[in-house]
């Protein structure tokens, strides 16, 4: 039986110590870096054919094949549980959640979930699901 299956991508990426860094997966050349000043550590999210960064409150979008930023947004509450679907990013901590548009970055809405907790969040879509098992 044939099963088709995608084929492998051809970069990894690394985000360490305030630089993004994408290396040939055989060989590990250097194909493209950026250097982004922030204080916290990114989290690695890959829409199509995109590097997507995950601050404390800032996302910062560049493009998989040669690092070239496309958009960066400051957002109204961390990113600690994150997850994207088709062209929505959805996010949240603290009681508060949030989406942005994954091919502009802006902000479509925020919500604080006023008098229900300030807790972790857990958040999802059918098949795609981020969970977190800490409080801030």
């Amino acid at each position: 039986m044939y099963r088709h299956q995608e084929p492998l991508a051809p970069l990894l990426v690394l985000a360490f110590g305030g630089y993004v860094v994408a290396v040939e997966r055989r060989t590990g050349k250097v194909v493209w870096q950026q250097r982004h000043d922030e204080p916290y550590t990114a989290r690695l999210l890959f829409p199509p054919g995109r590097v997507l960064l995950a601050y404390h409150k800032e996302l910062v979008c560049l493009a998989y094949a040669n690092g070239q930023l496309l958009w960066r947004t400051s957002v109204p509450t961390s990113t600690d549980s994150i997850v994207v679907d088709g062209d929505e990013i959805f996010f949240g901590a603290v009681g508060e959640a949030a989406c942005v548009d994954v091919n502009t970055g802006a902000l479509l809405w925020h919500h604080p979930f006023p008098g229900m907790g300030t807790t972790a969040v857990a958040l999802g879509v059918p098949g795609n699901v981020a969970q977190i098992d800490r409080s801030r």
